[in-house]
């Protein structure tokens, strides 16, 4: 970039910021420093951006202030602003005013939905959220869409499927994860979610995942028979389950596939539990159909979760307790200390840990959060240990 857009760039910028704060003080750069860029310049060079800068004044959007001594050769000592929106219009730029009213524009439809009225009021502040600023509103938009279209079903959808009803584009959809995972956070400033995790919790799949479940009892299935939940698991769809039958000593739900297969294989030796698959971050139609078992268990067994000792993890947790508490039931950690597998796994960032605790409080375990240890610790490097 040559100095003279530089120099113009800069104050724009600053006049954005000055406009914001309600400042009036002067706005200059200037280029008396010898170790300016401009002293670095050929006379040619020179020649050049003086002509350019003259152009600007002109237009009426800066003020030059030439040296007193040097002829018509003189150097310049400083360009000074005068006009904020001059400025913008020669340098053919819009203004962060005018750029934040089309973004508040495209996004008035979802006005007070998800993060929507925080992410412009941020904007406003002329600061961006995750190197995203009001340019992508567009594409805020169209994650917006994306909300919406899940809203409507209580059903999963199939991402490249949905996004090519939605945009005309298989690929457009994956390419809306971070602004799909900013909407739906706690908060902007809350830290980044794998794609996976954001996709699964409002029910966006990669292909059909079936509802696996292993232990004791049948299940009770829509229009069908009811299904003996055979060995080593059995998988339905989980818009097809109503219910359970059976008296199981608990229920565990397990975070990761390869600790589901090797507790399905120790189960089978005495099934009298039951445990069910969460596909990572479960989705709404998962949640419905965990509700429906819950709310068919007569004796009210314990009700376990296994996952990842990770602000992953915790998030999990937090998700499939508000599924459980719909059903009545209270959610329980299962293996979920630290303190259970000493001198294992890496140190947390203090961010990370107060997400993990954050969570684990909203799980309904206080007194979880309140003893966790700042220690990240991935299900499957844990010993396999299943309630009695």
């Amino acid at each position: 970039m040559s100095l003279d857009d530089a120099t113009l760039g800069r104050l724009l910028v600053r006049a954005e910021r000055a406009r914001l704060s309600g400042s009036t003080r002067t706005i200059r750069e200037s280029f008396k420093s010898l170790t300016s860029p401009y002293w670095q310049l050929s006379l040619d060079e020179r020649d050049r951006m003086h002509e350019r800068m003259r152009a600007a004044a002109s237009a009426g959007a800066i003020k030059l202030e030439w040296a007193r001594q040097g002829g018509s050769d003189r150097p310049l000592d400083a360009v000074v602003l005068q006009d904020l929106d001059r400025l913008a219009d020669h340098l053919q730029r819009p203004t962060s005013s005018t750029t934040l009213g089309q973004a508040a524009a495209l996004l008035a439809p979802w006005h007070g939905q998800g993060q929507v009225d925080e992410l412009l009021a941020c904007w406003a502040q002329l600061k961006q959220v995750r190197l995203l600023g009001p340019s992508s509103a567009s594409d805020f938009v169209d994650a917006l869409r994306v909300l919406d279209a899940m809203a409507e079903t209580k059903e999963d959808r199939i991402v490249r499927q949905l996004s090519t009803h939605l945009f005309g584009d298989s690929k457009r959809l994956e390419a809306l994860s971070k602004h799909l995972d900013l909407l739906t956070a706690e908060t902007l400033n809350a830290p980044a979610r794998h794609w996976s995790e954001v996709f699964g919790a409002i029910g966006l799949i990669k292909e059909p995942q079936p509802f696996l479940v292993a232990g004791m009892g049948k299940l009770r299935l829509t229009d069908q028979d009811d299904c003996s939940i055979i060995r080593p698991f059995l998988g339905v769809a989980n818009t097809v389950i109503q219910g359970y039958i059976g008296a199981p000593a608990w229920l565990l739900t397990i975070e990761n596939l390869t600790t589901f297969h090797q507790a399905t294989r120790e189960l089978s030796k005495n099934p009298s539990g039951v445990i069910l698959y969460t596909a990572g971050m479960p989705s709404p139609s998962w949640g419905q159909a965990y509700v429906r078992i819950l709310s068919s268990l007569e004796h009210k067994p314990p009700i376990y979760h296994w996952g990842d000792h990770d602000e992953g993890g915790f998030r999990i947790a937090a998700r499939i307790a508000q599924f459980a508490t719909q059903s009545g039931c209270r959610l329980q950690p299962w293996s979920m200390e630290a303190s259970r597998w000493p001198d294992r796994g890496q140190d947390a960032k203090a961010e990370q840990h107060r997400a993990m605790k954050r969570n684990a409080a909203r799980a309904g375990w206080a007194e979880l959060a309140d003893q966790l240890a700042p220690v990240l610790f991935e299900q499957e490097g844990q010993p396999l240990n299943l309630p009695a």
